[in-house]
C-alpha cells in the first residue's frame, strides 16, 4: 500500500465495498457549483499525489490541487460528517466500504456525472451514490522468505494452514479494533468461515500461538522477522504491496513475500462533497483520476493497484507484490451491521 514508514499512522486500507455495476448517477450533479480553478482534496493523511503528478493534473483539468490531511484530529468519515454543512474542501480520497455508507447516509457525498473504467464498476455501492472506487489495496499476510528455507518448513498457504502444530508460534496479527489490517483479517476470516465460525477460528490461531498487538507498526517493525527490529516472527498480517518496499537495491530479489490464501481486498474511494465551492472542478480531476496518467499517478505514489484493470502495473509491483486474485468481498450492509460485534467479539478472544 503505502511506503512502510507512512503504514504506522495510516493504517489505510480497511475492507472492500459491495461490487455492482453502473457508474456516477446523472442527476442532481454537482456541476452546478462555479469553478474556482482551485480544487481542495481532504484525504486520509496518506493517500497523496507529487509534484510532477500535480503539474500533470492541473495541465489536464486547469486545476491547481491542494491535499489536506483530514486525519490530523479524528477519522476521515467522521470529519466529513461533522463538517458536512461547512465542508473543509471540494472532494474526498481514502474512503473506505468501511465507511462509505455511514458518510452517504449522512448526506456528505454529492452526484457526479464522472464515469468508471469497466473494471471499477463492480466496486461501486449502491447504498453509497457518488462514491468512486480509484485505487486497491489488499491486507495480506506475509512471510519472511529466508526464516522457512533455513528451518524446512513450507510456507502455509492460507489461514487454515495457520493454525497447523509445525506454524504454532510463527504468526503476530493485530488487533481489529485498532488497525485496519486486523480489520480486514477480521473481515476475512468472516467471509471464509461465516458469522458462525470465524470466532472459532480466531481462538484456534490464539490457541495455536499467535500474537496480538494494537498496531501494524508494532507488529511489522517491532515483531516480525524482517522488521526494523529483527523480531521472532516470521509471518505478520500487513498489506500486499509491503514486498514492493523490501525488493533489494538491484531490483532482483525480495526478502519477504504474501500468503494469496489470506488476502482481502480493500478500495479507496473518492467522491465529490455536497456543499463544495468547486464541485465542477472536483469532478474534472475525478475524472482525471481515471485517466492513464491519472491512474499511474496513484499507483506511483501510493504503491496501490489501478482500479483500472486495463493499467499496467509497475514491474516492481508486477513481480513482487502481483494484484491478488480474491475480488470477493462482504456485503457492505452486513458489515455496517455487524462490525462493532465482531470486533468486540474478537477483543474479548485476544483479551
Amino acid at each position: 500500500m503505502r511506503k512502510l514508514a507512512q503504514f504506522a499512522s495510516v493504517l489505510a486500507a480497511g475492507a472492500l465495498a459491495l461490487g455492482l455495476s453502473g457508474c456516477g448517477s446523472e442527476k442532481n450533479s454537482s456541476e452546478a457549483k462555479s469553478d474556482s480553478g482551485t480544487v481542495t482534496i481532504v484525504t486520509n493523511g496518506s493517500w497523496t499525489l507529487g509534484k510532477e503528478a500535480l503539474a500533470k493534473a492541473k495541465a489536464a483539468t486547469g486545476q491547481d490541487i491542494k491535499l489536506l490531511n483530514g486525519e490530523e484530529s479524528g477519522t476521515l468519515d467522521s470529519k466529513l460528517i461533522l463538517r458536512k454543512d461547512s465542508p473543509l474542501g471540494d472532494m474526498a480520497v481514502g474512503l473506505t466500504a468501511n465507511n462509505i455508507v455511514k458518510v452517504a447516509k449522512a448526506g456528505v457525498i454529492a452526484p457526479n456525472k464522472v464515469k468508471v473504467p469497466a473494471s471499477a464498476e463492480k466496486y461501486l455501492v449502491k447504498q453509497a451514490d457518488g462514491a468512486l472506487p480509484l485505487d486497491r489495496s489488499d491486507v495480506c499476510a506475509n512471510y519472511d522468505i529466508d526464516y522457512f528455507k533455513t528451518h524446512n518448513l513450507k510456507v502455509p498457504q492460507n489461514y487454515d494452514e495457520l493454525l497447523k502444530p509445525e506454524y504454532k508460534g510463527l504468526t503476530v496479527v493485530e488487533n481489529p479494533a485498532k488497525s485496519d489490517t486486523g480489520l480486514g483479517m477480521l473481515l476475512a476470516t468472516v467471509q471464509q468461515k461465516g458469522a458462525d465460525g470465524f470466532l472459532q477460528y480466531w481462538k484456534n490461531l490464539v490457541a495455536n500461538g499467535a500474537k496480538a498487538v494494537n498496531t501494524w507498526d508494532e507488529a511489522y517493525n517491532q515483531e516480525f522477522t524482517q522488521g526494523e527490529g529483527k523480531g521472532k516472527y516470521p509471518i505478520v498480517m500487513s498489506y500486499s504491496s509491503s514486498p514492493y518496499w523490501s525488493v533489494s537495491e538491484d531490483g532482483k530479489s525480495a526478502p519477504t513475500a504474501n500468503i494469496e490464501g489470506t488476502c482481502y481486498p480493500a478500495v479507496e474511494y473518492g467522491a465529490v462533497l455536497k456543499g463544495a465551492k468547486n464541485a465542477s472542478g472536483a469532478e474534472k480531476v475525478l475524472t482525471w483520476l481515471y485517466s492513464q496518467e491519472g491512474q499511474n499517478a496513484i499507483m506511483t505514489e501510493n504503491i496501490t493497484y489501478p482500479i483500472d484493470e486495463q493499467v499496467k502495473l509497475d514491474p516492481k509491483l508486477e513481480k513482487f507484490a502481483p494484484r491478488p486474485h480474491n475480488e470477493q468481498q462482504l456485503d457492505v450492509l452486513e458489515v455496517e451491521r455487524n462490525r462493532a460485534e465482531w470486533i468486540r467479539q474478537v477483543q474479548a478472544v485476544l483479551g
